[in-house]
Parts: structure tokens; sequence; C-alpha cells
């Protein structure tokens, strides 16, 4: 069996990854996993651990803990978090490298990246470094010897109930939902925690035209307009969606977080989210990704029904 390293294990798309591999009847024939943590006492890391699946201790921040970490590897899955400070660029770069460099020594085959847009390229050289960040540390990737996939995924549904909830009004009866985006402009949604492995395995069991690709990974676009409506429907509460101004909507969030989600936003509206032909993009993945994927309306009915829990 081929080993199958994920950094970022204990998180929404490493997670889901291994759930896939370990009950895809293909897959868990051709890979044995290994799980990537920095803590491997974590709640998450036991449970993976007491799955019976081997899971090691790791820092891609530290160079000197990737050896073993890599060690017989084959195919790498390499998940970043983004970190919202003045480092933000750099620091997955270099963690980007870090992970690259190592799986290389190691003699792996293959890695598949979590990656973004180079945005600023599609926008007439505004920067975007959340997003740039990625295709930066990508493209670095892909001046190594070794074989490179890549996910993109677009806007996490899992936001919707996180820093998108809907509130509740004043009024007691009437939930709102604010952003910047114009209610109309479509975005992609996936459910990142349950299909993000469905878009992987894709790229793990290669085939013409998979093998090297960029999955642009979501179910299908929707509007802020389309959401508030699901989430009404299936919560039986009104929803509304109310646009507000970029400074306000900035400030719901710390301060080097909130310009730049705002910056994402106007790009999404302005662009595309995966720039020109996003919903092109999207509709060619889906044809070639075998797997059920999530609606919003599924993620709603499961998510959703109760508002109040959000409150």
């Amino acid at each position: 069996m081929s080993k199958l390293v994920i950094f970022g294990a204990t998180g929404q798309q490493g997670r889901s990854v291994l759930e896939t591999v370990r009950h895809d009847a293909q897959l868990c024939k051709q890979y044995s996993v290994r799980a990537i943590t920095r803590d491997i006492t974590s709640k998450t890391a036991k449970e993976i651990s007491n799955q019976g699946i081997e899971t090691v201790q790791a820092d891609i921040d530290d160079p000197a803990s990737l050896d073993s970490a890599l060690a017989e590897a084959h195919t790498v899955i390499l998940i970043t978090s983004t970190i919202y400070d003045a480092h933000l660029k750099s620091h997955e770069y270099r963690q980007v490298k870090n992970v690259g460099d190592a799986a290389v020594a190691a003699g792996a085959s293959h890695i598949i990246f979590s990656t973004a847009v180079h945005a600023s390229r599609f926008w007439d050289g505004r920067a975007m470094d959340v997003f740039d960040s990625k295709a930066e540390a990508e493209e670095y990737l892909r001046t190594l010897p070794i074989q490179v996939s890549l996910f993109a995924p677009g806007m996490f549904m899992q936001n919707m109930t996180t820093m998108m909830t809907p509130r509740l009004g004043p009024d007691g009866g009437t939930y709102t939902v604010a952003g910047v985006l114009d209610a109309d402009t479509k975005v992609p949604l996936i459910d990142v925690a349950n299909d993000s492995g469905t878009y992987i395995a894709a790229l793990l069991r290669g085939g013409e035209g998979v093998v090297g690709a960029t999955l642009h990974a979501a179910t299908k676009l929707y509007s802020f307009s389309e959401i508030v409506g699901i989430i009404s429907a299936v919560s039986g509460k009104t929803v509304r969606y109310v646009r507000v101004p970029d400074d306000v909507y900035a400030g719901f969030m710390d301060v080097d977080q909130g310009d730049r989600v705002v910056s994402m936003m106007r790009f999404f509206e302005e662009v595309g989210y995966f720039g020109p032909g996003t919903e092109e993009l999207v509709e060619r993945t889906v044809s070639i990704v075998k797997g059920r994927l999530t609606t919003f309306e599924e993620f709603a009915e499961r998510y959703m029904k109760d508002l109040g829990q959000f409150a």
C-alpha cells in the first residue's frame, strides 16, 4: 500500500479526506493513512488514533519535525490555515515550502495542495493576500520535481453557522444575515467538512485529465437572496439579507481580518470567486467528481432548522 500523509488531518478538510479514504472500497486498499497533527493529545487527534490510524505529531513551521512525518510518503495532502496578521503571505509561503521541500527529500511522488486563485492577476493588480498567499505558495510547489494537484474549495457552507450566522433582530421575530455583497451576487458553496474528501478522492484515483488538475470545489453557485430564502424555508423563520457598508462589516471582526474579508467579498462581486468563468469552472469539476455532493438546501436542513442555537 502507498502511504498517504495528511497535514491538517484534524481540521474540516483533512478529516473529510481521512474519512473518505477509510470508507472508499478502492482507496482504503490503495493507501494507508498517516494523520499529521501539531498536538497528538487533542481530542480530535485521539479520536483519529483510536480508529487505528497512524497519528504523528509534527509542525509545518518546524522543518526538523517533517522528516519522520514524511518518511515513506507516496502522496501528501497539504492543508494550511490562514493566520490573519501582518505576516500572512510570508508565513503561508514558508509553511508550504517546508512541506514541499521535505516531501521531495522523502521521495514522495504526489502532493495535493488546498489552494486559491491568484486574485491580484485578475483584479488589475489589487492585492487580496488571503487568496494570493496560497496561489504564490502553489507556484513554488510547481518548481519542485513532484506531481502537483490542486483542490480549490469554494466558500464554506459552514460560514453560515459561524461568522455569517443569522442574528435575531430587536423585533424578536426576524433574523438577519449581514454582508457587503449585492444580494444577487452568486458565490460557489461547499460543505467543506463532508465533501472535501469527495473531491480529493478524485485526485487520488487519478485518470486522464485529473492528475495535476485544479478542482474548483463547490456544489453550485448561490446568491445571498437564495441562501436566506433556503434558511427561511427550513427553519420556518423570517430571514433576510441586509447589505451593510464595508467599514461596518469589517468592524465585526478583528482589524487584521475585517479589511481582508471585505476585500475578498469585493473580488467575488467584481471578478468571481474563482476568477472569470467561475460557474463554468465549478460545473466542469462537478462533472468529473464521482460521489454525491451536498446542496445548501441539504446543509441547511441538517444544521439550520433551529436558528435559536445561534443566539
